[in-house]
């Protein structure tokens, strides 16, 4: 039961997150002075870490793991595909400071937006190997995801990723759609 509560908490950040991603990405479309420079003035209503936690890792495993037990149905398929979408969507969402320590720092960096660019073509590379349901496309995908991210660890944030960075999550309201 713990575990369904901590998924629908998880599903729920990631709609948000998606939804703020696809808003940022169109108020910054016309390529301004603003969004090269590194500053912005959108800041995501939570911190990076969380954004690379329970977006960008929660995508990025069941990709990993699809070389070892290769999807099988349509609906896998499907399933892999958003999957890749989120990790396009997360390296661009990782240009925007959110609410942590380090957000201002780390984005303000060209380095580290170099690095989120690249992810976010590492998740285009995945949603074209998947769509193309070809497995070698898919092991360069994720081999390249892998580089990336173990990169960035290196250099931005050498400790390890807090997965369990949610802890305890309280009961939530009931929700009527």
């Amino acid at each position: 039961m713990r575990e369904q509560k901590k998924s629908t908490m998880l599903q729920r950040l990631k709609l948000g997150l998606t939804g703020l991603a696809m808003t940022a990405l169109a108020a910054c479309g016309g390529g301004s002075e603003t969004a090269d420079s590194g500053t912005s003035e959108i800041t995501l209503p939570v911190s990076l870490n969380e954004v690379m936690v329970a977006l960008i890792n929660d995508a990025a495993d069941p990709i990993w793991a699809a070389m070892w037990n290769n999807p099988q149905t349509d609906r896998d398929w499907r399933q892999l595909e958003r999957l890749a979408y989120q990790i396009e969507i997360g390296g661009s969402l990782l240009v925007f400071p959110g609410t942590g320590p380090l957000d201002e720092a780390w984005t303000s960096n060209p380095r580290w937006r170099e690095l989120a660019s690249q992810l976010s073509q590492d998740g285009a590379r995945a949603v074209n190997a998947v769509r193309s349901r070809n497995f070698d496309l898919m092991q360069r995908a994720g081999d390249q995801l892998i580089e990336t991210c173990e990169t960035c660890h290196r250099e931005f944030k050498p400790d390890l990723p807090t997965m369990d960075m949610f802890g305890e999550l309280p009961q939530l309201p009931p929700v009527s759609l």
